[in-house]
């Protein structure tokens, strides 16, 4: 079982249809998610959204998350991966690869765009 954290925002493409001509992806799913989650999904801090996850565990499974986007290398840092950690939560990231992601993500999932540069 694992809930999905979805970041919003791109490092790719601006999400404005105006860029999409010269955007190196050709699709995104940003225009198809909504934004409904508690507080708009907005955390106003590492701490509340791992707490925020981890209220959807009875304490039978171990935590587990996969953090996507969006790129959600353009959120992620170490104080969130901390946090995580402190409540031993598993993480999953889905990426494009075109970021250094911080230390302690258990899982990277790369999805590469064919004219972006894979840093992972």
């Amino acid at each position: 079982v694992a809930v999905f954290c979805r970041f919003a925002g791109c490092n790719l493409w601006s999400g404005l249809e105006e860029d999409r001509a010269n955007a190196v992806c050709r699709f995104c799913d940003t225009e198809f998610v909504g934004i409904d989650g508690p507080g708009g999904g907005k955390f106003n801090s590492p701490d509340n959204l791992t707490n925020h996850i981890l209220s959807f565990w009875s304490g039978a499974d171990k935590p587990f998350v996969v953090f996507t986007g969006g790129e959600p290398l353009l959120q992620m840092d170490d104080k969130l991966v901390e946090a995580l950690k402190k409540g031993h939560v598993e993480i999953a990231i889905e990426t494009n690869g075109t970021l250094i992601p911080p230390d302690g993500i258990d899982w990277i999932c790369v999805s590469p765009k064919q004219e972006a540069e894979l840093l992972v």
